[in-house]
């Protein structure tokens, strides 16, 4: 038996090397292995801090609108709110004529409203008085007399409002506020 064991003995040898062997060997793949386990963890880790940090940039912002919005509503207070002055006239008969005085700042959107309670009916008002408006309804000039028909027909309404629609669609890119002369 002891021959046998002394036979056995390279055998034994030689699979105790190769066991360290192969110990050596995965010890840096088992390494491997476990960075690429801790990869993901890493990883969600930054996703939270960004997504922290995002948070914190979209409060900020959220921040920033509601003081503009405040500041624009306060400038808006502010501004003197243009006053339509109507004057009255008696009317034609068979068709009703009124006058109006622009104001400052005044548009025929605001002057529409005020005696037609509809700003869409302003081209009504601008094609009667195209001679003293000119070729740009946005500009008008303060002090001018203006003419409107007191009371407008279905057909007079329908086209005013058609015709507001075409110049909105024309003019779209233009800012509609009114181009105000400097006191």
């Amino acid at each position: 038996m002891r021959r046998e064991l002394i036979a056995l003995l390279p055998v034994i040898g030689l699979s105790a090397v190769f066991v360290t062997n192969q110990g050596c060997a995965t010890k840096p793949v088992l390494e491997e292995v476990n960075k690429e386990k801790e990869a993901p963890k890493k990883n969600l880790e930054e996703a939270r801090n960004n997504l922290n940090e995002a948070r914190g940039l979209l409060g900020d912002a959220r921040n920033l609108l509601e003081s503009a919005k405040e500041k624009l509503a306060s400038k808006l207070a502010a501004k003197p709110q243009p006053k339509v002055e109507v004057i009255e006239e008696k009317p034609t008969p068979g068709v009703g004529f009124g006058k109006v005085k622009v104001g400052w700042c005044d548009t025929l959107w605001e002057i529409s409203e005020k005696v037609y309670n509809n700003s869409l009916y302003w081209p009504a008002i601008y094609d009667l008085n195209r001679d003293k408006v000119g070729e740009d309804p946005w500009v008008l000039v303060q002090g001018t007399i203006l003419k409107y028909k007191t009371e407008l027909t279905e057909e007079e309404k329908n086209e005013a409002v058609k015709e507001a629609i075409a110049w909105s669609l024309k003019f779209k890119d233009r800012n509609p506020s009114p181009k105000c002369p400097p006191k």
